[in-house]
């Protein structure tokens, strides 16, 4: 099957990205020289990468022979002496030493080895295997009871997925430790981003797992025998969330919910007051973006906040991605609001759709290291409402004719022109073309059409619009009109 527009990595990818994440742990590439590149510092360049120059990381740079008679043991040891002999490593195998059978660890040596499955597996689905991997190797080999706590100790809360190279993880990952915090509880580990490796044992002391993403992570979660629940986007499910942490760990979360309404969420509920909410019914959106996000987006601004949702397409582990469905989407959706990837980014500019794109997925060029992004929690739910608003704003502007625009007119014609009179089939395009539009740009959008379509006409010599001449014009409506 072709894929259009890839929108995700390889198995390489994520355990590469999960590996990196542990400190204490070295991590070998086995690939030909360059491999290490693009995870490792061509793409930090434009986007969440890894840190340069910081992490213990070494490529093998297989030759040529030794991809074809020698196989890739001697470069291994040579890669591995780069680094400290006395520290654990692991490597990882990419496609074409997969192929090839590679990662196969040099005796005398202390290297691990995982295989990321990187040509049938996506970044997702190899994480979530590279996050259990980690557990099974440097974790504890029976899980005993948690035992009680002590009269003055805090109950312990892990979250489970943080690592390089996913969307916006500085942000959420800051809202859903204030979240854990505020109710009384105090963060066991954060894993694997930021985790050593001694500490992996540690995972058990937690009385609750909280799993970042829907992508990766519920394995480990699964194997470390406690209740976890999925981190919340979107006011009510985040108000859900606090609650039954609060009934799992035995606090009591209203007092901490209550100051919220008062402080972090409080601009929600002004912008919903205000004239804003004029557009709220009719500003529709779409989302394209990871199962995560997808899910959390559409449920928080279309059931909690009344936002019209033209369409939502989730990415899932293991799942092929139809790309070309999705451009087929914007193209005939053409929401207000697009929340989504570059690849989405390409199709809106496409179809030549006024709409506003918001980054919410990866891939693409777009940075987001701040804590100050947030899509989850409460913070999320302020953060997106004011998101939302400016793009309503965004695409006011968008429409508005500037002021040199409005002194630039066509010359007075010397005699009146009379109004065209349009045919009923013409007139019945031009309906069905206006209503694929946002409701808030469709009056501009018909004027534009109208004035462009009319002209046309008027210099043809024709005395009435016909739906052909309407075809043949097209003006800002062209892509609508190829289906038409």
């Amino acid at each position: 099957m072709l894929v259009l527009d890839h929108d995700r990595a390889g198995g390489y990818w994520g355990a590469v990205y999960a590996f990196t994440a542990i400190k204490g742990l070295q991590v070998i590439i086995d690939g030909p020289v360059g491999c290490e590149n693009l995870p490792v510092t061509s793409v930090l360049h434009y986007t969440d990468g890894l840190p340069p120059h910081e992490l213990p990381i070494v490529v093998t740079g297989i030759s040529e022979e030794e991809l074809g008679q020698h196989g890739t043991e001697g470069a291994m040891k040579r890669a591995h002496r780069t680094l400290d002999p006395s520290l654990p490593s692991v490597v990882v195998t990419g496609s074409i030493a997969e192929m090839i059978g590679g990662g196969v660890t040099p005796e005398g040596t202390n290297i691990q080895r995982f295989l990321p499955r990187t040509i049938d597996e996506d970044q997702w689905q190899s994480a979530n295997r590279a996050l259990f991997w980690l557990w099974t190797q440097y974790g504890k080999k029976r899980i005993a009871p948690r035992k009680a706590r002590g009269p003055d100790e805090k109950p312990r809360v892990n979250i489970i997925g943080p690592m390089y190279g996913y969307f916006n993880t500085a942000s959420d990952l800051a809202e859903m430790r204030r979240l854990i915090e505020g109710i009384g509880a105090e963060v066991n580990m954060v894993f694997p981003l930021g985790s050593h490796l001694a500490d992996i044992p540690k995972l058990t002391d937690a009385d609750v797992n909280v799993c970042m993403y829907r992508e990766f992570g519920r394995m480990l979660c699964e194997a470390l025998q406690r209740p976890y629940l999925q981190a919340p986007i979107g006011l009510h499910s985040t108000t859900r969330f606090l609650h039954k942490l609060g009934e799992l760990l035995g606090l009591d979360p209203a007092p901490f919910i209550e100051r919220e309404k008062h402080t972090t969420i409080k601009p929600l509920w002004d912008l919903w007051r205000s004239v804003t909410q004029d557009f709220f019914g009719t500003a529709s959106f779409g989302v394209v973006a990871t199962e995560t996000y997808a899910r959390g987006l559409r449920n928080f601004l279309e059931n909690d906040m009344g936002l019209p949702c033209a369409f939502s397409r989730g990415r899932s582990a293991g799942v092929k991605p139809d790309n070309a469905a999705v451009r087929e989407l914007i193209r005939s959706k053409r929401p207000l609001i697009l929340f989504g990837s570059y690849n989405e980014r390409m199709y809106l500019a496409e179809c030549g759709g006024r709409g506003v794109y918001i980054p919410a997925s990866f891939p693409g060029a777009i940075v987001r290291r701040h804590t100050g992004t947030p899509f989850m929690g409460y913070s999320g739910a302020t953060y997106l409402v004011q998101e939302v608003c400016n793009a309503l704003f965004d695409a006011l502007f968008n429409i508005l004719p500037l002021a040199t625009d409005m002194d630039r007119v066509e010359s007075t014609p010397a005699r009146l022109q009379r109004e065209l009179p349009w045919s009923e089939p013409a007139q019945a395009l031009l309906a069905r073309l206006l209503e694929a539009e946002p409701v808030l740009v469709r009056i501009s959008a018909a004027k534009r059409l109208r004035d462009a379509v009319e002209r046309a006409a008027r210099e043809a010599g024709e005395s009435q619009i016909s739906i052909e001449r309407l075809r043949a014009t097209g003006g800002v409506a062209a892509p609508a009109l190829e289906s038409a």
